[in-house]
């Protein structure tokens, strides 16, 4: 496929993969292709949607996932001297997005989450990946994506802490859901935060100590969306950018 026409986006908005399908006729070509496309993740986030959602169907691939695999190719193709860039900046303050497409599986109505942390104004930490319960509301799978990134978060303030460069602010963590802003520090258990309880306590008791604030962003600056979902050609263009995801310079 190295003269295939370029794709302008790596997954089509609306449509989903479902496991209904005539299987794949070749099954090492999809896996070892699937395989090799987590490696480019490293250094290409803006695919890390695209590559979670062709793993999934990994252990039983149809045609239709392998067309979306042929687009994810047909994208790099396209983009093949993009990559993520690192500029010189101060270690002051860590910056933390994170989304949650509910329901968003077709056969197990599971929610996808994704998440991605700055350091200063460089892109150090992302994930796609689909969760492993199910929720029973949008709030309880964007409280989810709250506790993955603050953990995240966490783990990179001890870690800048050994390097004895520690941050001295408390993460912002942004989400667009209000909801899932206000368990964040209500105190008060209501019968709805059961089945995440251990997510609130964790969180809460992470921004009692100073150490997160979790904010509210509006959707069309949540760059964490790039990770739950497929996006039009514009936003997704915008939110690439927005990773530091672009050509070399001139």
């Amino acid at each position: 496929m190295a003269s295939c026409k370029p794709s302008a986006t790596p997954v089509e908005v609306k449509p989903k993969d479902s496991s209904t399908g005539s299987p794949c006729t070749d099954l090492t070509l999809y896996r070892s292709l699937a395989g090799a496309w987590q490696y480019l993740t490293f250094t290409r986030p803006d695919v890390s949607y695209a590559v979670q959602q062709v793993c999934l169907h990994m252990h039983d691939p149809k045609e239709s996932h392998m067309a979306t695999l042929k687009r994810v190719i047909q994208y790099v193709q396209g983009t093949i001297d993009h990559g993520l860039h690192l500029y010189p900046s101060s270690i002051s303050s860590l910056v933390s997005y994170t989304d949650a497409d509910w329901v968003g599986c077709p056969d197990t109505r599971r929610s996808t989450s994704g998440y991605c942390v700055y350091l200063a104004d460089n892109l150090v930490s992302w994930s796609s990946k689909r969760q492993p319960t199910l929720s029973k509301s949008s709030a309880e799978a964007e409280y989810r994506g709250v506790a993955n990134v603050v953990s995240e978060s966490c783990w990179l303030r001890n870690l800048l802490l050994e390097l004895h460069c520690p941050i001295k602010k408390a993460t912002l963590v942004y989400c667009d859901n209000v909801s899932a802003i206000y368990l964040s520090g209500n105190p008060v258990h209501h019968q709805r935060t059961k089945p995440i309880e251990m997510d609130i306590l964790f969180v809460r008791e992470k921004v009692a100590r100073g150490e997160v604030r979790v904010l509210h962003v509006p959707s069309r600056h949540q760059i964490a969306d790039i990770f739950t979902k497929g996006l039009p050609r514009v936003l997704f263009e915008d939110f690439k950018d927005s990773l530091s995801v672009r050509p070399p310079p001139a």
